[in-house]
């Protein structure tokens, strides 16, 4: 589409080209004036522009990056979640029922959390917590009819809150997951008199596939194995507290992208609830944990940062695998607990980034066909002539004489030549300007090759690379380390394209840098047409703001983020009502203080050393009296400035 510049480009154009109804799932589209919206009911009669709530709050002063948030789309997630599973227990005739559970690890903020209870009370969802904070938090936030699971390693306290919980009147389960905790378990629960309810998770060998493969399986953290299962059964059954028992719970892992690793470990778990139904064991529901993945590229495959199955074809398999099991062995159907955080939650939020400035990779100073001319270096008394050295005469002709007939051998032969240069400026034989000319000639060849590729109907593979090669870098207010942590950590892909000017031919490949001060702070990896891609397709800067927006983030990057560079945290949109403002809510991100308090600096010495170094200034006359009391009020303002860059220091909301 971009190599047709003179076919009119359309909003349907830019939805192509950046897979928007791949991984947009209906909530994201582009209106006829070239901006992105937001649909949160799916219907498309009810849409917001998202550079509008960027606009709103840039008006009151607290300009992007900005997360923003749309609760609605956790909404109809778990709609859409709940009636998968239903479709599929009407369909196979299954006798349990189904339960969804938010794990508030993959992303602990309360906005997020409060949107899962209100979202889940329709269908008697749950929340799981894997932590001592976590748990505190699911006790206060849930309803009472609200499902709660304690997870994760436990010690005293953990166990105590969770009993304390359920005699207040939570519905509070206790997953066993190490041997150890059992004997914890038993003995609180004679300490305080307070019987137990127990989910005990399993180690199966069935593992996952992907980043996460390792969470489940023989070699998995949490479970525990067949023989000590077997133990824990018989000691429960010795102690009294069998009937305590009604969950069995495994994890397949998480982001599973191929759905027969979710099958096999489905059929293994079921076989263990037969055998424990048929011991004795009372378990009234099997949690089948997390792993249903999320298409991020909207490729439909095995890869990593994809699924080769749909939301459908998920709940199909898990009731349909489970079933079968139990008719063939006369067992009573149980009821369905999964743990789809990801699936909850990534689609809600995004990241606008503003950019700031671009860097181009390649020389465009270059004037007439010949290129004889160098622009913007220092003048010199006698310019460097393309005939002065073999190289640069070489280089001259190749450019003249390409031709899509000759891409290939050029670009071998310009490759050569480079080399020769700068092998000759290595033994001395070039100056400085010798070696300018001579890679100003290499990056024009590679343009001038690179706008003839058009004309060939088989393009090499080396060839196809130099539209990455020339791509630019395209600056952005923004952390890699504190947006998009997977990212950079284990290369998974994210959504990434402008949210306006989408009815104009974008013109400029290039990447997404940071503005950290790590090499790694860039985003060089984007969605592509069957995998990934090296560049994206962006618009030539033109004086006005642009902002790209970073989709699909909801889930664990947030919890995730780290303090690199002491960046700190963005200033957070939460759009309840699409078209009612005043349900719009905003959070201030980190300031200077903040981030310089969390890793233990004393602000307040930092403002004494501060007013101490300018007293210092006045007594030797570097500045006057005057001056003194406006570096005093500068630097104290700088405590509440924004730790992205801005204009001025924006003060806390």
């Amino acid at each position: 589409m971009l190599d047709q510049p003179n076919r009119p480009w359309t909003g349907t154009d830019a939805a192509e080209l950046y897979h928007l109804d791949r991984w947009g799932r209906n909530f994201f589209s582009v209106d006829s004036e070239g901006f992105l919206t937001v649909n949160t009911n799916q219907s498309g009669q009810v849409s917001l522009r998202i550079a509008d709530v960027v606009q709103h709050f840039s008006a009151q002063g607290m300009s992007p990056p900005i997360i923003v948030r749309f609760p609605g789309i956790i909404q109809q997630r778990t709609e859409q979640i709940n009636l998968a599973f239903q479709s599929a227990i009407n369909s196979y005739g299954f006798q349990g029922k189904y339960h969804l559970f938010y794990p508030v690890k993959v992303n602990q903020h309360f906005e997020v959390i409060k949107a899962a209870v209100a979202a889940g009370a329709k269908f008697d969802g749950g929340l799981e917590a894997g932590s001592k904070a976590e748990l505190m938090a699911v006790i206060a936030m849930a309803n009472p009819q609200t499902r709660l699971l304690c997870n994760g390693f436990k010690d005293k306290t953990v166990v105590e809150m969770a009993l304390r919980a359920l005699k207040l009147g939570r519905d509070m389960t206790i997953v066993i997951e190490k041997p150890n905790e059992l004997d914890l378990v038993l003995e609180l629960a004679k300490e305080t008199g307070i019987r137990p309810k127990l989910g005990i998770r399993v180690k199966l060998s069935s593992k996952g596939a992907g980043h996460w493969s390792g969470s489940g399986g023989s070699k998995s953290k949490f479970g525990l194995s067949i023989p000590e299962l077997t133990v824990a059964v018989e000691r429960l059954d010795t102690a009294g507290y069998l009937d305590c028992v009604t969950l069995l719970h495994f994890h397949p892992g998480s982001q599973i992208t191929n759905v027969r690793k979710i099958k096999s470990a489905l059929i293994e778990v079921a076989r263990v609830y037969v055998n424990l139904i048929e011991y004795g064991v009372p378990i009234k529901t099997i949690d089948v944990g997390g792993g249903l993945a999320v298409d991020y590229t909207g490729n439909s495959n095995k890869d990593q940062s994809s699924m080769n199955y749909s939301l459908r074809e998920y709940a199909n398999d898990v009731v349909y695998q489970i079933q079968s099991v139990c008719d063939d062995t006369d067992t009573p159907h149980p009821d369905i607990y999964s743990e789809s955080g990801r699936a909850l939650v990534a689609h809600h939020s995004m990241l606008v980034v503003p950019v700031i400035g671009t860097a181009h990779t390649n020389m465009e100073n270059l004037h007439g066909d010949s290129g004889h001319a160098i622009v913007g270096l220092i003048d010199r008394e006698n310019e460097v002539q393309p005939d002065d050295h073999v190289p640069l005469r070489e280089l001259t002709e190749i450019f003249n004489d390409l031709n899509e007939k000759n891409l290939l051998e050029s670009f071998h032969d310009a490759q050569a030549m480079i080399e020769m240069a700068l092998q000759m400026f290595s033994n001395g034989m070039f100056d400085i300007w010798h070696r300018a000319y001579a890679e100003r000639m290499g990056w024009a060849i590679c343009k001038k090759i690179n706008s003839l590729l058009d004309e060939l109907d088989f393009v090499p593979r080396e060839l196809d690379q130099l539209r990455n090669m020339l791509s630019d870098t395209y600056f952005g207010n923004f952390s890699l380390f504190q947006a998009l942590p997977d990212a950079w950590a284990l290369k998974q892909l994210f959504p990434v394209m402008p949210i306006h000017r989408l009815n104009e031919r974008p013109t400029i490949y290039g990447i997404l840098g940071d503005i950290t001060c790590d090499s790694d702070g860039k985003i060089d990896c984007f969605v592509g047409d069957f995998g990934d891609r090296d560049s994206l397709a962006l618009h030539a800067l033109n004086g006005k703001p642009y902002h790209i927006g970073i989709f699909l983030i909801g889930a664990y990057q947030e919890a995730l983020s780290d303090d690199h560079n002491l960046m700190g945290k963005f200033h957070i949109a939460t759009i309840h009502d699409l078209h009612d403002r005043s349900t719009w809510e905003f959070e201030p991100g980190s300031d200077l203080e903040d981030v310089l308090i969390h890793v233990h600096h004393d602000s307040n010495k930092i403002q004494q050393n501060i007013a101490d170094l300018v007293e210092s200034a006045v007594a030797a006359g570097l500045v006057n009296d005057l001056e003194a009391t406006d570096n005093k009020a500068f630097f104290n303002s700088m405590k509440n400035s924004y730790t992205y860059l801005t204009d001025e220091a924006e003060p806390k909301k």
